[in-house]
């Protein structure tokens, strides 16, 4: 049993059936795509769960963030490889295909997910505080806070990746980058958690 397997069957709750395995099938297909970092998921699972846990949300909120954070990049499933392994900048039609991702992730999952805070974590983890994000442009407590939370575990985690067109960054330099962001890209108090945690 994969990691995420394990850790989608902890997460579910009763009623959900076999739930679970249609989750983890997304997921392990999305981590075996070409130009897509293995373990992400759960890397950014693992994160965002700790920064909820500093937060001191509740059991119940702790879980959506968590399982919104293991499935906020299944929209990369409709993503073509030659766009995610592109070892350059992508061009603007190959950015617009790119910020689809969130929209058609929660467009996927809402047939399978009957939780409005995963499903807003997976739409909205591209925001900004500072509402120059996408899908929707919305901005600081606009923004759902479990989409802030796996915001700031994935761009960690992004940064810390090696990537087909860069080297992956040190954790330190990636912490730096975050914190320069904090109150423009990141909700602040999601930054003070991820250093509180890392």
């Amino acid at each position: 049993m994969s990691a995420v397997v394990a850790k989608l069957r902890e997460l579910e709750t009763p009623g959900q059936g076999r739930t679970y395995l249609r989750l983890a099938g997304l997921v392990d297909r999305l981590e075996m795509k070409e130009g897509y970092a293995g373990g992400h998921a759960s890397a950014v699972g693992a994160i965002a769960l700790a920064i909820a846990t500093e937060l001191r949300l509740s059991a119940a909120d702790r879980r959506s963030v968590e399982l919104g954070a293991l499935l906020h990049d299944v929209g990369k499933l409709s993503i073509p490889d030659r766009v995610l392994m592109k070892p350059g900048p992508l061009n603007e039609l190959e950015w617009e295909a790119m910020r689809r991702h969130a929209t058609l992730g929660e467009r996927l999952l809402a047939r399978i997910v009957q939780q409005p805070e995963v499903l807003a974590a997976v739409r909205s983890h591209h925001e900004r505080w500072d509402g120059s994000g996408y899908p929707d442009g919305k901005g600081g407590e606009e923004i759902p806070l479990p989409a802030r939370i796996v915001a700031v575990a994935d761009a960690f985690q992004a940064m810390i990746e090696p990537r087909p067109y860069r080297a992956p960054r040190t954790p330190a330099s990636a912490l730096a980058e975050i914190a320069s962001q904090s109150g423009r890209q990141f909700d602040p108090a999601c930054v003070r958690a991820l250093f509180a945690v890392v």
